[in-house]
């Protein structure tokens, strides 16, 4: 039997990788706060023009970010199993043989976290406590376990 990671760890590395994604998004953002405000600024840009500029702006980084954050999961869960947050936690990513997960397995885990993550990630903490090998409703479907690396 699989020694299955407890909620406690895996709630701080959710933390931790949030915090690295934020960190990546601010970094981001930075530039592009100063492109926004520099459209602002023109004076010979009708009101309309500067809204649509903003919103491709904006609307840009939030496409970018998603990307950033599925790959972020999709990779480290797919290559070692461990995100820098499941690393700090000692936890890991397998299938529920023992094997490594795919990419496929880790992208399946990675989008369902839309919904685990409702109201934060309070469905995703229930279905943790109900189900008996400890998995959210991503590692349910792409048949993946949280273990104690």
């Amino acid at each position: 039997m699989a020694d299955y990671a407890g909620v406690g760890s895996r709630i701080v590395a959710i933390i931790i990788d949030t915090i690295i994604l934020w960190i990546i998004a601010v970094i981001i953002a930075i530039p592009l706060g100063l492109l926004s405000a520099f459209t602002g600024m023109m004076t010979d840009v009708t009101a309309m023009m500067n809204l649509f500029a903003n919103a491709a702006i904006w609307g840009t980084f939030t496409v970018v970010n998603a990307i950033i954050w599925i790959l972020y999961f999709s990779y480290f869960e797919s290559t070692s199993g461990q995100t820098p947050g499941k690393r700090a936690m000692s936890i890991k990513v397998t299938k529920e043989d023992g094997s490594k997960a795919t990419f496929v397995d880790a992208l399946v885990r990675t989008i369902l976290r839309i919904i685990d993550g409702i109201f934060f990630y309070i469905l995703g903490l229930i279905i943790i406590l109900v189900t008996e090998k400890k998995q959210r409703l991503g590692d349910i479907l792409a048949r993946t376990i949280v273990v104690k690396a």
